[in-house]
């Protein structure tokens, strides 16, 4: 054989070797690849599934919550009204009409107190005043309600200009101001809470301090309070970093930052 036609086949088979060497990397690579973007999109789908069935339970949470919150609304202001009502109205006394019609005149503005209230409960309970005022507002709206029962003095303090957050998140940080104000309510015991909301250049901040008995945090942490747990579930469903400060006997602060 002409040894440069020896050396030509040679060649050609190398270089055949070597592309089909190549193409068999080439095909390992986008095997690969392929099977990566699959364990990549199944890796994405299970954490869009995990975030949603987080953020149903959460909701399922929020509503559990609010009705007991409206349970205890009723129970404790709006029947307290109802029931006094109808305990002037069982005892009327017609035979004395100047104090049966004292006890008609009181017990109908036990019923408009209890109908205000009823309605001032519903307006702070629906997402409507945050979709048509806004945050700001809305907090407002949950101050009025606190004020009512007198104490304790609630100091609210807006500082910067208004940044609309989208409805979903601003409806989060009412209900974990809810939250907050109703630990207050139940365990405090404090006579002063004041309330900042904060819009910055980077984001909201609300705080929430009290100066009620505080509590030893790490005992709540222990068992594993309710209350805080659902504020740190929620703070986490919108990307907000959340804290809570608390010593026996110092009083309690909630503190909540929100980037834009």
């Amino acid at each position: 054989m002409d040894p440069y036609k020896g050396i030509v086949l040679f060649m050609f088979i190398v270089t055949t070797f070597l592309v089909l060497l190549l193409l068999v990397f080439i095909l390992l690579v986008l095997s690969l690849y392929r099977k990566r973007q699959q364990k990549f999109s199944l890796d994405l789908e299970n954490i869009k599934t995990n975030f949603e069935k987080e953020s149903l339970k959460t909701q399922l949470e929020i509503q559990e919550q609010t009705f007991q919150y409206i349970s205890q609304e009723i129970h404790d202001n709006i029947g307290q009204f109802l029931s006094l009502a109808k305990l002037r109205l069982n005892t009327l006394d017609f035979s004395n009409l100047a104090v049966a019609q004292e006890h008609v005149s009181a017990s109908a503005d036990m019923l408009t107190k209890a109908l205000d209230d009823l309605r001032d409960l519903s307006k702070s309970l629906s997402s409507e005043i945050i979709r048509t005022n806004g945050l700001a507002t809305a907090i407002e709206l949950q101050i009025a309600q606190l004020k009512k029962l007198e104490l304790p003095v609630v100091d609210y303090v807006v500082e910067g200009e208004y940044q609309f957050l989208d409805e979903q998140r601003e409806i989060f940080i009412l209900r974990i101001l809810q939250e907050a104000i109703n630990n207050i309510v139940r365990h405090s015991e404090a006579r002063r809470v004041n309330i900042l909301l904060s819009y910055r250049e980077t984001g909201l901040s609300l705080s929430i301090s009290d100066n009620g008995r505080g509590f030893n945090l790490s005992t709540i942490a222990h068992h594993r309070s309710s209350g805080i747990n659902n504020m740190t579930k929620r703070a986490k469903m919108i990307g907000a970093l959340f804290s809570v400060e608390s010593n026996a006997g110092n009083g309690t602060t909630v503190r909540l930052s929100v980037p834009y």
